[in-house]
C-alpha cells in the first residue's frame, strides 16, 4: 500500500467511526494537488453529498477548497464532536448560488459575475473539528485531506449581499456558557471576502466537483479559529448585524 493509499484509508476510517488519528503518524502528500486529490478520494469513499465548499488561498497563491458534507445546523441546535476532539468557533460570511459557476480555466470570472451566480448572503459559524489530534501547525497539503478540518456549519440570518464588499466597522463576538472567547473588529486574511471564492472559480485543475446551484460557499473566517475550551452554550454575533446560537457537546 502506498503512503498516499495508507492516509487515505487512515481518514475514512476516522470519519466513519467518528474517532481521532495522530497526525504526526501520517505521511505528508507531496503537494497541495495531492491533497486535493486524496480528499476527493475520502468524500467519494465516504458517499459525501457536494453540498458546500470552504474556500481558502495558499500561501503561494494556490486556490484551495474543503468541501463541506455538513452536518447543516439551524440556530440553536447542537453540534456533537468527537470524544477528544479539539472545536473552533469560526464566524464567517457565506454565499448560496443560484446558477452553476461552470468550471472554465480559459476565462476568468470576475467579482461582479461571481456574485450574480448568489442568490443569498448569510451569517455563518463553521465549527472546525479536525480527523487530526494534535493538528495546530499541519503542513497544508495534509491539513487539506481533511478538508480543512470541516466539522460542522450553522447557517444563520439573511445579510444584505453588500455585506461582502466591506467588513470594516464590523465585529466579532464569541461566548461560552456567558463568558467572553472574543470580541474583536473583523478581518478577513485576504481583505475582500470574495478573493478566495474567485480565486477557487478560477481554478487551474478541478479535482474536487463543480460549483453547483443550491451549495453553499463560505468565504473564510473573521475572527480565526476561536477554541472552545469546553463544552456548552455559544453565541456568535457579527455586530451589529446578526448573531448565531449553537450547542457544543
Amino acid at each position: 500500500m502506498t503512503p498516499t493509499e495508507t492516509l487515505r484509508d487512515a481518514l475514512i476510517a476516522c470519519r466513519r467511526e467518528h474517532k481521532l488519528i495522530e497526525m504526526s503518524s501520517q505521511p505528508v502528500p507531496a503537494d497541495l494537488q495531492e491533497g486535493l486529490a486524496i480528499q476527493a478520494q475520502v468524500a467519494r469513499a465516504m458517499g459525501y453529498a457536494e453540498a458546500g465548499w470552504k474556500v481558502a488561498i495558499a500561501e503561494d497563491g494556490t486556490p484551495l477548497a474543503g468541501l463541506m458534507p455538513g452536518p447543516y445546523l439551524k440556530p440553536g441546535e447542537v453540534y456533537d464532536g468527537a470524544i477528544g476532539a479539539e472545536l473552533r468557533i469560526e464566524i464567517e460570511l457565506g454565499l448560496r448560488l443560484a446558477r452553476d459557476v461552470a468550471f472554465r480555466p480559459d476565462k476568468a470570472y470576475d467579482r461582479a459575475e461571481l456574485l450574480g451566480h448568489c442568490d443569498r448572503a448569510f451569517l455563518g459559524v463553521e465549527i472546525v473539528e479536525s480527523r487530526f489530534a494534535n493538528w495546530v501547525g499541519a503542513p497544508m497539503p495534509l491539513w487539506l485531506t481533511d478538508a480543512m478540518g470541516h466539522g460542522g456549519y450553522v447557517i444563520g440570518p439573511d445579510l444584505d449581499i453588500a455585506v461582502l464588499d466591506d467588513v470594516a466597522g464590523l465585529g466579532c463576538f464569541i461566548s461560552l456558557n456567558g463568558v467572553t472567547l472574543y470580541d474583536q473588529p473583523a478581518v478577513h486574511g485576504n481583505g475582500d471576502p470574495m478573493a478566495p471564492f474567485l480565486a477557487w472559480a478560477n481554478r487551474k485543475h478541478d479535482f474536487m466537483g463543480g460549483l453547483k446551484a443550491g451549495q453553499i460557499v463560505t468565504t473564510g473566517s473573521l475572527c480565526g479559529g476561536v477554541l472552545s475550551p469546553g463544552k456548552g452554550q455559544v453565541l456568535a454575533k457579527l455586530t451589529p448585524l446578526a448573531e448565531v446560537a449553537l450547542t457544543l457537546r
